[in-house]
Parts: structure tokens; sequence; C-alpha cells
């Protein structure tokens, strides 16, 4: 089923993900295509190449352990379609089909590439005629829920061989509705059909997120990395005398801490002359590289603090100004949110 040489010229970090999700005997991604070779009963044959998946996704994935987590789950993704298909009596003619491609060579093989462009965000898979095998085409991103490949896999899986149709979607324009136009009915491609099961919720609004599967917790980056994605929420607690703001994005404490040192007073009524605000960054509980959740302005240490007071309009104007997060509640605690990265220069 797996390939066990680990071959030595891969990164350290990619060695020992390789050794701890792939090939190890009782690893998930093992497991659920021994399900299925038990559900087909023929061999499941799967050998990634490892240096030229590397190669490609290098980039996308700061952690390299966190790289070969996502190329096994995204192959267990895949076996869990597939067996969720293999196990479905209405899709009796599919079933057919895919026996009779893998009894002709007595085994299923399958083959992982990466998406020849950046575009293609969704993934697929798809049956190749000359290498008598299914393809799995992963994203050139860096995939953090690789549950939600689940359902692309499943609706190309269905029509990879022409065999089952996706339903027509029945769409009207406002124009239509309100002249009482007959319907028109347009098929999606296999593809756009299959990658709109995750985007089925974008009705409701751009950002709209869902998702159907919870993910592997080995399949996720660090809190470092995976925390500077949208959607990021920031919270700030205010009184006369302090000010403490959480967020989940750290370069967003970082630019108000600098910004309010860089621009704050002198007391010269302490002796010591320290800053008329303390302006703390804490550092957070995880993760691995630096990474802060918590900042915090007060006068606690501060003399003659009835001269200086933490007021909030002025923070709350440089969360919404600077760093264009929309608040969404204030009933004691204020909330922010903001749905959409921020570009890099």
């Amino acid at each position: 089923m797996f390939s066990r040489t680990i071959m030595p010229s891969l990164p350290l970090k990619v060695q020992v993900g390789i050794r701890d999700h792939w090939t190890k005997e009782d690893s998930e991604v093992q497991t659920t295509l021994k399900s299925l070779e038990e559900l087909l009963g023929h061999n499941v044959v799967v050998e990634p190449e490892w240096p030229l998946l590397v190669t490609e996704l290098d980039t996308y994935y700061p952690d390299k352990g966190s790289l070969v987590a996502a190329v096994a789950y995204s192959v267990q993704a895949w076996a869990k379609a597939m067996m969720e298909l293999l196990d479905d009596s209405a899709h009796e003619e599919w079933i057919e089909t895919v026996l009779e491609k893998t009894g002709a060579v007595g085994r299923l093989r399958l083959y992982i590439e990466v998406a020849a462009s950046s575009s293609e965000t969704d993934g697929a898979t798809s049956w190749s005629e000359s290498r008598s095998g299914f393809v799995i085409t992963l994203p050139k991103k860096q995939i953090y829920h690789t549950a939600e490949l689940f359902p692309v896999f499943r609706g190309d899986l269905l029509t990879c061989f022409g065999v089952e149709k996706l339903p027509q979607l029945p769409i009207r324009s406002a124009a239509s509705a309100a002249d009482d136009w007959d319907e028109v009915n347009m098929a999606p491609t296999p593809q756009s059909a299959a990658a709109s099961l995750l985007r089925g919720a974008d009705a409701g609004g751009p950002n709209t997120r869902v998702v159907e599967f919870l993910p592997s917790v080995p399949s996720l980056p660090r809190p470092d990395e995976l925390f500077l994605r949208p959607p990021f929420h920031l919270h700030m607690m205010a009184s006369n005398r302090e000010i403490e703001i959480q967020c989940s994005h750290s370069p967003s404490l970082q630019l108000l801490a600098n910004y309010l040192k860089r621009w704050c007073r002198v007391n010269h009524h302490d002796t010591r002359n320290p800053p008329a605000i303390q302006v703390t960054l804490h550092q957070s509980a995880f993760g691995l590289g630096q990474m802060f959740d918590r900042l915090v302005l007060n006068t606690h240490d501060t003399r003659y603090t009835n001269q200086f007071q933490v007021t909030a309009p002025m923070v709350i104007a440089l969360i919404e100004g600077v760093l264009g997060y929309e608040l969404v509640s204030a009933h004691g605690t204020w909330s922010f949110r903001r749905d959409t990265a921020f570009k890099t220069l």
C-alpha cells in the first residue's frame, strides 16, 4: 500500500512527518486505506513522489511536518469519499464501473499531483485512462482543513467516468422572476459543481465559511501561523487606568503597541522620566514562534496618575480607522472583527 522508503535527501522534518503521518502502521491514513481495500477487494497502491511534492509546495508550508500531514490527510479524505460512494447502492452503475476499472489491473492505483496554477484553489480528483488510476490534484496553497476536500473529491469521483450526472441547477434572474419567465436550467461543469459544495453558504455573505468536518490536529499549522489568516477577532476592555486588548492577530497588537510607544509622552513629574502610559505586550501561551495575544495600557506604575489617563476613543479610532476592524458589539466589552487578510508591501 505504502512506499516504506524515506529518502535521506528530504528535509529532516519531512522525513519525520512521513514516518509519523504516512508510513506508521496505525496512522489514520493507513487505517482508512486498509478499510478501502477491504471494501473494494483490491490492493490500494499510492506512492507519493515526496521530493516533487516538497518542491512544489515548499513555499506554502513553513512547517514541513504540516506539508506531509496535509498530503496524508488529503489522501484520507479521498479514501473516505470513495468508500462512501462504494457503499451507496444509489450509484450502482458507477460502482460497477469502478470495479471494472480496478479489476482490469487487479488494484486501485492513486497518484498525487500539484495543480499547475495557483488559481486552482479547491483541489480535484480525476480518472486517468492512460495510467489506469485516479489522480489527486492538490492546490498550490496551504491546506488548513483537509476534510473540506471531501465534498470536492466526492463530486469529482461521481462524474469522472461520465456515468453519473450532477443535477441541473435552476437559475432565475430578477427580471425573469418579475415577468414570470420560464426558468433557465444550466448544468455546471463537474469541477465547478464539486467546488460549489464548499461555497454553498456564500449566499449568506462574502465572508461566510462553512466547515462541515472537523480537521485532524496534525494537519493544522502552528498557532503562530494559523492565526495569521482571517477572520481576526479583537476584544477591548477599558477603565480610567487600564485598557486591555486581546486579539487573535499578533501583528495587529504589535502595530498598536509600536505606534502608541512612539507617540507616548514622558511623565516629567516622575524623576525617572517614564512613559506617561505603560504599553505592555504579552506573549501567547501557545505556538512556537513569537506571538502576542494581549496588549495592556495602564498607569498603575506611574506617579501622579491623575494627570494622565488611558482613554478608549483614541484606541478605537486606531482599531477601526488604521487596522480596518469592524465593531461587532459594545456591551461592556468592545468586540471587533476583520474578515480580509492584510496585504504585504
